[in-house]
């Protein structure tokens, strides 16, 4: 069957093999490398596809970039004209066409995109003579059949890569368990450093450690003692600070991708061989660096292994670092990272926080402030009066209870006076029966029978009197008007009571005084006639003032000794009762607000230094 036009002018697969294409068809077999596997494949691609001007293959790098990986007739072709239609087709995922502009008007730009398992890895773009829309499904066509080798390609080299990034994390993990098994800092590190040689077979390693803020040697391979100030020594630590002053790996000779990093402490080191230091870092700041030696220039596989131990190693020499200090090198660690944190141009914030909390230190340290003495208090009446028990009996009546108003005279409880009744009774019958011998005994002039009977006479009168006057207070009084502070005796009827026992505790409602309870290490500061201001749990939204009148002795309460600061209320608040409690606060005088809120701990240290000290 005959080719339509169309076909032949973008040049189908064809019978007969040319010899060009042979021989890209044996470089494609025989590619050592990827770059000589990306030109075959882009010239069979065009090889196949008639009448190409030019063709460009872009294929992702391992840092997720495209890249050319492949020019088609000659390397050193122009084909920055096609980066804007492969930057489309890469953003848009699809194949596209588009007419060329400028001095390409003539031509057609295809570009297809390269995806393995919804995964884009790259694409192809030709440079093709114009055509109609309908021809170019052969090209798209031709592309997709073909780009299955450079999926290929692009497959085996992921997984080269990740049996490359697994053999080394194996390695590195040996490496750390080996090392978690030494005791000391200076073992770990020597064995960090012969465990590298022996795995990545390289010449020498050598590990530095910093040390008051510059890196020092601490432990080279194969060797239990070295010089710290030999030429070598000075060199290997010159290359270690080079790579931490620049936080990122260096390596002489550069090797394919140069990275740009200075490396002239490493060309001092190297000498005909190679050399790399890789840095050891942890939260971003280096704390050592790891310096390796090769024959030769240093492979990119060992490169990355030590790259890998690096990292894997790093926390654990750090918390050993860290370990090793006493006191005193922490502190000086903290402070050389806090100056750098303050003089790092990267972090405006904490130079902006420090900057604000010295000013806030300075503005307490130089403010002053009202220094009080607080403790807590509790509002009592300035008259307390105690009722007892007038005489032993037992309780008949009860009509008040803690806590109620009471008024002057008011009954405040009743004692049973049946028995006081009976002896009044018999009193006023011996009295009667006195009364009547006496008269008789003066009728019959029997002078010494009647002084006799008129002692007797009086002492009846005065049994009556006594009799009378428990009568009256059987009946249990207040003296003034008040509330009843304590004494509650409604669950005590009919119950004995002894002679004197306190059976209530009034105080007047018009007259109150504070009693404060100061620690004992701020007694020292309290004066008569200073003020303060006290808050009560029931009224809590008013501060009432006080003057302190008396400084009482000291009490142990709750472990903690105690005085007892006797105040006078400058004025009195509605709904004030015996008892409240709250805070009070004398104030002292002036003081700086830095000395208010230390004094305390220093005071207290003081005296735990004196306990201890001989």
């Amino acid at each position: 069957m005959a080719l339509r036009p169309a076909e032949k002018a973008i040049g189908s697969v064809r019978s007969l093999v040319s010899p060009d294409t042979e021989a890209w068809w044996q470089q494609l077999a025989e590619a050592g490398d990827a770059v000589a596997y990306c030109r075959a494949w882009l010239a069979l691609q065009c090889e196949e596809i008639e009448q190409v001007g030019t063709a460009l293959l872009l294929l992702a790098d391992d840092g997720g970039s495209f890249v050319p990986a492949a020019v088609w007739p000659e390397a050193q072709a122009d084909v920055s004209y096609l980066g804007p239609v492969a930057q489309r087709c890469l953003g848009t995922r699809a194949a596209l066409s588009e007419r060329g502009s400028d001095t390409h008007t003539a031509r057609l730009f295809a570009a297809y995109p390269l995806e393995e398992a919804g995964q884009l890895f790259g694409c192809v773009v030709l440079d093709l003579p114009m055509m109609a829309a309908g021809d170019l499904p052969p090209v798209w066509r031709a592309l997709h059949w073909g780009s299955g080798r450079i999926e290929t390609m692009w497959l085996r080299r992921l997984l080269l890569q990740r049996a490359g990034t697994e053999q080394r994390t194996r390695t590195a993990l040996d490496i750390l368990s080996s090392i978690a098994d030494q005791t000391n800092l200076d073992q770990a590190l020597m064995q960090l450093a012969n465990e590298i040689v022996v795995r990545l077979e390289v010449e020498r390693v050598a590990i530095g450690i910093e040390r008051h803020g510059r890196l020092r040697l601490a432990a080279v391979s194969n060797s239990a003692w070295f010089e710290p100030n030999a030429a070598f020594s000075v060199a290997l630590e010159n290359a270690m600070e080079e790579a931490c002053d620049q936080s990122r790996t260096v390596t002489y000779p550069a090797g394919e991708a140069p990275s740009g990093a200075l490396s002239v402490a490493h060309r001092d080191l190297a000498g005909a061989g190679g050399a790399c230091s890789v840095p050891l870092t942890l939260r971003g700041r280096a704390f050592g660096a790891i310096t390796c030696l090769t024959v030769g220039p240093v492979p990119t596989e060992i490169l990355a292994a030590l790259e890998a131990i690096a990292a894997l190693v790093a926390p654990q020499l750090s918390l050993r670092v860290e370990l090793r200090q006493w006191l005193a090198g922490r502190l000086s660690e903290i402070l050389r990272g806090f100056w750098r944190d303050c003089r790092d141009p990267q972090r405006p914030s904490f130079r902006v926080g420090v900057a604000a909390v010295l000013l806030v230190g300075l503005v307490f340290a130089l403010a002053r402030g009202d220094y009080r003495v607080s403790g807590q208090a509790v509002i009592e009446g300035e008259v307390q009066r105690s009722l007892a028990a007038p005489f032993e009996g037992f309780i008949d009546e009860s009509k008040v209870r803690a806590g109620q108003r009471v008024s002057a005279g008011q009954v405040l409880a009743t004692l049973d006076d049946r028995d006081l009744q009976n002896d009044r009774r018999k009193w006023l019958a011996d009295r009667e029966q006195a009364e009547r011998k006496y008269r008789d005994a003066l009728a019959k002039h029997e002078r010494p029978n009647a002084r006799i009977l008129a002692a007797q006479l009086a002492e009846a009168n005065a049994q009556v009197a006594l009799a009378e006057d428990k009568l009256v207070r059987a009946h249990i009084t207040a003296p003034f008007a008040g509330v009843v502070v304590s004494g509650d005796l409604s669950q005590l009827l009919g119950t004995p009571v002894e002679k004197g026992k306190v059976l209530f505790e009034i105080a007047p409602l018009d007259a109150y005084r504070v009693i404060l309870k100061v620690p004992e290490n701020a007694i020292r500061e309290v004066r008569a006639r200073q003020t303060g201001r006290i808050v009560l749990a029931g009224i809590s939204g008013e501060t009432l003032p006080f003057i302190v009148k008396n400084i009482g002795v000291a009490t142990a309460e709750d472990g903690d000794n105690v005085f007892r600061v006797e105040a006078e209320l400058a004025e009195s608040a509605p709904g004030l009762r015996p008892g409240m409690e709250g805070v009070g606060k004398i104030v002292i005088g002036r003081r700086h607000l830095i000395w208010i809120w230390t004094h305390s701990f220093f005071e207290w240290l003081d005296l735990k230094l004196w306990g201890w000290l001989p």
